[in-house]
């Protein structure tokens, strides 16, 4: 019996050597960023000792890695009351999406500690407080990306750029950032330096590459842009991606197709013409109206892009069209209401209806304010963007007024009959760039308004009400809307 304890013994100290052995090995290979292969080296480690701790926290921080949050949570169980088990569930709700849960753990005070605080309050959008946070810690290429994703936040891209070094990671977001803040000159030769070192980095091609599809395309560079196309369509389902984009869209003009449809077979063949002294104009008159005045707003956002962005699709470019997305509305706004004066002004005082309406305005702005926050409580549950809250939005969209909630339902009524509402709360929402859902909740609130007021006065001033107030809240209560 003495000799077979003796034989478990040495035994059970060779299996844990070994077990140290290949989580030595797993170590290296996980520092390299070799995560299949270190994972796997774990695994045989364990297979020798299962309750080996140091192999079971690295491979919950592979999982982790790896976007694997159900085989993260497995290891992490495993692990019990572990020193660093309360960082590896921070980093796990991170994953999941539970900022708000971070911050009622008992992280430790050490550096991982605060760069946890400080991603978690990242992911509240509470940027000013993450900032903060981020800035006292050692200066890790983990610490230095967040600081650079902080500034860009913060609308300073220049400060995340001073802030980079030269890992891998950190050139791609500098090129990103040299893109973003309108130096695609120096962002282009970077980027392609950097794509072959990322041949085996999925997640970090598709980020260099389609930063390189806009600044070809935005610097009018056809032929490179499309082969940059090329080769991030073989990384990414781009239908599937524009599909979980556009869908509030698609499925608004679907329906808007189909109203019209439906709409046109219920016109019945005229028995006599009846001449009309200044007769509307027709349905197809009125887009075509609408599709000039849109032209002549993308012309001046290009241009303006250009000029701020040395990028011709600042438009579409994130970070830049919070930009340029506003001056676009203001364009827009202000090509349809200078084109109905030019075009129909004997009857603009019939679209504005009574001046005394204008007071209604001060009803409509805050109601605005209040159904813009409670679509800011709801559309991170599907994904979904917001309006960029800049008074010149507001001030575009309250020259929009007299065309789609005066002229449109005017012309569409006379075709169309008790199909114009619908058909005009939608028409809105298909024509303006941005959130369709929350255009479309808008347009039908608005819609409303105007039946009650009887004049659109009170809708125009209700959108400048609502802009001073928006403007004057703070930049992170902002962020909730």
């Amino acid at each position: 019996m003495r000799l077979i304890a003796i034989l478990f013994l040495l035994a059970s100290q060779a299996l844990a050597q070994e077990a140290d052995t290949y989580y030595a090995r797993c170590q290296r290979l996980y520092q390299q960023g070799a995560l299949e292969s270190a994972q796997a080296t774990c695994e045989l480690a364990l297979a020798g000792d299962p309750g080996h701790r140091l192999v079971l926290r690295l491979l919950t921080r592979i999982h982790l890695d790896k976007k694997e949050p159900d085989q993260a949570a497995t290891y992490l169980e495993r692990l019990g009351d572990d020193p660093e088990a309360p960082l590896l569930r921070a980093r796990l709700l991170l994953l999941k999406g539970k900022p708000a849960e971070v911050l009622s753990l008992p992280l430790p005070e050490g550096p991982e500690g605060r760069l946890l605080r400080a991603l978690a309050l990242e992911g509240l959008k509470r940027y000013e407080e993450a900032l903060k946070e981020a800035k006292t810690l050692p200066p890790t290429p983990e610490v230095r990306l967040l600081l650079a994703r902080l500034y860009l936040a913060l609308d300073k891209p220049e400060e995340g750029l001073s802030v980079l070094d030269s890992s891998l990671e950190e050139r791609l977001e500098k090129g990103r950032l040299l893109f973003l803040s309108g130096r695609p000159n120096e962002a282009i030769p970077l980027l392609e330096a950097l794509l072959p070192e990322l041949a085996g980095q999925p997640k970090l091609a598709r980020k260099a590459l389609s930063t390189l599809v806009l600044a070809y395309l935005g610097q009018g560079d056809w032929a490179r842009g499309q082969a940059a196309l090329a080769q991030l369509s073989g990384l990414v389902n781009l239908p599937g991606l524009l599909l979980a984009r556009a869908w509030p869209w698609l499925l608004a003009f679907l329906v808007f197709l189909g109203l019209i449809l439906l709409g046109e077979s219920r016109i019945e063949p005229l028995r006599t013409v009846e001449v009309v002294e200044n007769p509307l104009p027709g349905p197809g008159s009125l887009y075509l109206f609408l599709l000039l005045a849109l032209l002549l707003a993308l012309g001046s956002a290009v241009l303006l892009g250009k000029a701020l962005f040395a990028n011709a699709l600042a438009l579409v470019t994130p970070y830049q069209q919070n930009q340029v997305l506003p001056s676009f509305y203001l364009f827009l706004g202000l090509s349809l209401f200078l084109g109905l004066l030019l075009w129909q002004r004997k009857r603009l005082a019939a679209i504005l209806g009574p001046p005394q309406g204008f007071v209604e305005g001060f009803w409509v702005g805050p109601l605005l304010v209040l159904l813009l926050f409670v679509y800011g409580l709801v559309r991170p549950l599907l994904g979904l963007s917001t309006l960029p809250l800049n008074l010149l939005t507001f001030l575009g969209l309250a020259l929009m007024e007299p065309f789609f909630r005066g002229f449109a339902p005017m012309v569409l009524k006379e075709r169309y009959r008790d199909l114009a509402p619908y058909l005009s709360v939608l028409l809105f929402a298909l024509a303006l760039p941005g959130p369709t859902l929350l255009f479309l909740l808008l347009g039908a609130a608005l819609y409303l308004a105007k039946e009650r007021a009887e004049s659109l006065l009170g809708l125009s001033l209700g959108w400048v009400v609502a802009g001073v107030v928006l403007a004057l809240f703070p930049a992170s209560w902002l962020r909730r809307f």
